[in-house]
């Protein structure tokens, strides 16, 4: 039998390759930004997919699949949906998997720009660092 999960995953998989593969064409910035941007819209789109079969009390998308394209950093297009579409925002147990999701990719992000400050200050020159 297969997995439920499997064709929302396959959704996902492509609105976020697409948005890259278009927005990589037509904007000069660096990759990694693109790719967040482009998982985060995909997981947006996720969201609002499953607030939609929630209304039609459809089959849902797994949790664990929600989860799962929020730690690939798409945190931020996921705490933009729960509020754009008032998804999951009751379940206290899911914003609290989804805050340790998120406390670990700040711990992630801390760790890359300690050991790589070059990739990130290069081009931008955040924070006031040359």
């Amino acid at each position: 039998m297969r997995h439920p999960a499997i064709p929302f995953f396959v959704f996902w998989i492509l609105v976020a390759t697409s948005m890259y593969l278009v927005a990589s064409r037509y904007l000069n910035e660096p990759w990694y930004l693109i790719a967040i941007c482009s998982i985060n819209v995909a997981t947006i789109a996720l969201y609002g997919l499953d607030k939609l079969l929630a209304l039609m009390d459809a089959r849902r998308i797994p949790e664990r699949l929600l989860f799962f394209v929020a730690f690939i950093f798409g945190s931020p297009g996921a705490i933009l949906a729960m509020i754009v579409f008032r998804h999951k925002t009751s379940k206290v147990t899911f914003q609290f998997i989804l805050a340790i999701l998120i406390l670990i990719q700040a711990l992630v992000i801390a760790g890359i720009f300690y050991c790589f400050p070059q990739v990130f200050v290069a081009k931008y020159q955040w924070f006031g660092v040359n």
